[in-house]
């Protein structure tokens, strides 16, 4: 079966090409070739189905498919030559069947007749001299003819000009199809995409079943997957604590020690030192407003649970709802409510971290009260404020959220952003990245020693060992793979290349089709034939 007759022809059919298309009646009219082309791709969209099914579906039929037409052309030539050699044309016909392999799946059998739907124009033309020699009583001229066609296709230009006319309109409502399918995809992909890029550009790595692809799954499969987000984990926070220490003004070469992080503050005191002679301050309503806020209770919570209060935050507020204050006095509370904070956020009473929390953003209350009256009375010195601002923040959110061996917890972190507070630059991009991607990101302290087989890895060997003496051999194959396969996946290298976001395509089909019609879709009807073969 050649190009020309994929998958029907005049003369010798496979037994399915005679099966009516779906929704087409015996007693319907001939169809046009649109209407052709459209119900053919609907049934072939039928038969694939939809979801991953659809993708096995149709890539079964595509192999169906250049099976069938590649055995068709061999079955045409062995047929043809087996005729001549003993003029016996039902021989040569028998040969010819017995080479042609026909789709056995439905969406073969159906993405066969969208093929040869496509190219019927042409197909006509080609089979119309097998077709008359054969009517004339010369079957074995006939089956020569064929198996000539196959191997030498004949243009004839005015034909194949008006074959062309007839399927550029077909094909760029395919394309238009497509492309319209491959920009929904991309959408639904974007949130996954925008969330991996954020991770990459800190330098995180990621697990291949995150968006590592096919290849990078049976890799993940074959390291363990729980040993592989363990081995990441302690990858991850190495970029963490780099990250971090850079976010607070510390160099590559300084680990984040009580001293260094005491000398990075150091730095940002001295222009809290020149706000303190601002005198005293009168509190305003945006100030009482924020010290309100605190709570994180709603108006509606309040009404239905008045007595459900947390008992410590509430009388913490009231401690600074004051009228005014001394702008030294200020800076030094913000200082002490810090240094507060930071002891209860690492305490494991959850009492305690949202005191923690709430004694942060009474600080932050009492800075933006600041700013503003620095703001009326000494403007040039405002910018100056909030850069320090914002470095003593990072520096002591931070410090809130290291553990005794200098490594930071992303977790806490992540617990800090949820709680509203304004985490910014790469430590934001940190928590969020926890909150997308946890198990790759957990705290480093907590995952024990590093060993390179898992327990499960022991287990797993110890029983294949005592079951089967011999394979021993094998067993320590498996077992040496694994942590290979680990290393593999955590590499940089591997990291750059293989983990990144998805890039929606349209399909080859709608690709092709695009190339057929041209860049100008033109006028089109408003409703588009069915995406098939892989639009799904």
């Amino acid at each position: 079966m050649g190009w020309q007759d994929a998958p029907v022809v005049s003369g010798n059919k496979p037994k399915w090409a005679d099966e009516p298309v779906v929704g087409q009646s015996q007693s319907e009219s001939k169809p046009s070739y649109s209407e052709n082309v459209s119900k053919t791709g609907e049934a072939f969209n039928k038969a694939a189905g939809s979801g991953f099914a659809a993708v096995g579906r149709t890539g079964v039929a595509a192999l169906e498919d250049v099976a069938a037409m590649g055995s068709g052309v061999a079955g045409d030539i062995a047929g043809a030559v087996t005729s001549v050699a003993t003029q016996d044309p039902k021989r040569g016909e028998a040969v010819r069947n017995a080479m042609t392999y026909e789709p056995r799946t439905e969406a073969g059998k159906a993405g066969a007749q969208y093929l040869g739907a496509l190219v019927q124009p042409v197909s006509d033309i080609a089979g119309a001299i097998p077709k008359k020699l054969e009517e004339s009583g010369h079957p074995i001229a006939g089956q020569v003819a064929k198996a000539a066609i196959d191997v030498a296709p004949i243009k004839g230009a005015g034909k194949v000009a008006d074959v062309a006319r007839e399927i550029k309109p077909t094909a760029a409502r395919i394309a238009k199809a497509g492309e319209e399918s491959a920009a929904i995809r991309a959408a639904e992909e974007a949130p996954k995409a925008e969330k991996i890029e954020r991770a990459r550009s800190i330098g995180i790595k990621l697990p291949p079943s995150e968006a590592g692809g096919s290849v990078g799954k049976v890799l993940e499969g074959a390291g363990g997957k729980i040993q592989t987000e363990m081995n990441l984990s302690r990858e991850n926070a190495k970029v963490i604590n780099r990250t971090a220490a850079k976010e607070i003004g510390l160099s590559d070469r300084q680990p984040m020690t009580e001293a260094n992080i005491e000398r990075a503050k150091q730095v940002h005191f001295k222009v809290y030192d020149q706000v303190k002679k601002a005198g005293r301050i009168t509190t305003d309503d945006e100030f009482r407003q924020e010290l309100e806020g605190v709570k994180e209770r709603t108006k509606q919570a309040e009404t239905d649970f008045p007595e459900d209060t947390n008992e410590l935050i509430d009388k913490e507020i009231k401690k600074f709802s004051v009228a005014s204050a001394d702008s030294g006095s200020m800076l030094e509370k913000i200082k002490s409510l810090r240094a507060k904070a930071s002891r209860n956020m690492q305490a494991p009473d959850a009492e305690k971290f949202e005191l923690g929390i709430a004694q942060k953003k009474i600080a932050t209350a009492m800075e933006n009260q600041i700013e503003r009256h620095t703001a009326e009375t000494n403007p040039g010195l405002v910018k100056a404020f909030r850069e320090s601002r914002v470095a003593l923040a990072k520096i002591y959110n931070v410090e809130d959220a290291l553990g005794p061996n200098g490594n930071l917890s992303a977790a806490v972190l992540a617990r800090q952003l949820k709680r509203g507070v304004p985490l910014s630059g790469n430590l934001k991009t940190i928590a969020q990245t926890y909150q997308e991607f946890p198990k790759v990101m957990r705290y480093v302290d907590s995952l024990g020693g590093h060993a390179p087989f898992s327990a499960l890895d022991y287990l797993v060997g110890g029983v294949e060992a005592v079951a089967n003496p011999g394979s021993a051999a094998r067993v320590v194959g498996a077992l040496t793979a694994r942590p290979i396969a680990r290393s593999i996946i955590k590499s940089e290298a591997y990291q750059k290349r293989a983990i990144k976001p998805q890039q929606v395509k349209p399909s080859v089909a709608a690709r092709i089709a695009r190339k057929v019609a041209g860049n100008k879709i033109g006028d089109l009807p408003e409703k588009s034939p069915p995406a098939t073969l892989g639009d799904q």
